[in-house]
């Protein structure tokens, strides 16, 4: 094999290299739907389980590929509505909205996670989330509060999630 031949991934990218979305679009442009491997966005497991889709999500987050990770999160929520990843799956949704500066969404994503998923393990982070999301919307007392209920409603939080706290009340000075 020279060392020029495309390895890993369509379109040339080494493996393990996140796709660059912002390419696919022009130069599919003329492509029939359904046609070819460009198609589909998502890439299932070959299992399949819903363990196996969940991961798959987290596996996009991790590459910073946010578009695929919420397509997926949104896809197994959908799918698997009474499964016991659903507060996680949600959680990673809002935090895929979260990094890429979409807060309102993040915000709706995280405040579904305190209020119907509250005693999950995700719940302190997705209130701290909140929290900055709305600091990020400029919604000052909203987001104090929900700061603020994160140490009263969840004490026996990590001490990371602990300390984000205290850094973001000074921050936006509650």
């Amino acid at each position: 094999m020279s060392p020029d031949a495309a390895v890993g991934a369509p379109g040339g990218r080494g493996a393990g290299e996140p796709l660059d979305l912002g390419n696919t679009s022009p130069r599919n442009a003329g492509a029939p739907a359904g046609g070819g491997a460009t198609a589909a966005l998502t890439t299932l497991p070959p299992s399949a389980t819903s363990k196996d889709e969940f991961d798959l999500g987290i596996g996009y987050m991790q590459r910073r590929d946010y578009a695929l990770a919420e397509e997926t999160m949104r896809n197994f929520s959908q799918k698997y509505p009474s499964d016991p990843l659903i507060p996680d799956a949600q959680y990673w949704l809002g935090e895929s909205y979260f990094q890429r500066q979409q807060y309102r969404d993040a915000a709706e994503s995280f405040l579904g996670v305190t209020t119907k998923f509250d005693k999950s393990a995700k719940a302190p982070d997705a209130l701290l989330r909140l929290g900055q999301s709305l600091a990020a919307l400029k919604e000052k007392e909203a987001a104090c509060a929900a700061l603020g209920e994160v140490t009263r409603k969840y004490p026996r939080a990590s001490a990371g999630v602990k300390t984000a706290v205290d850094r973001e009340q000074k921050r936006i000075k509650c």
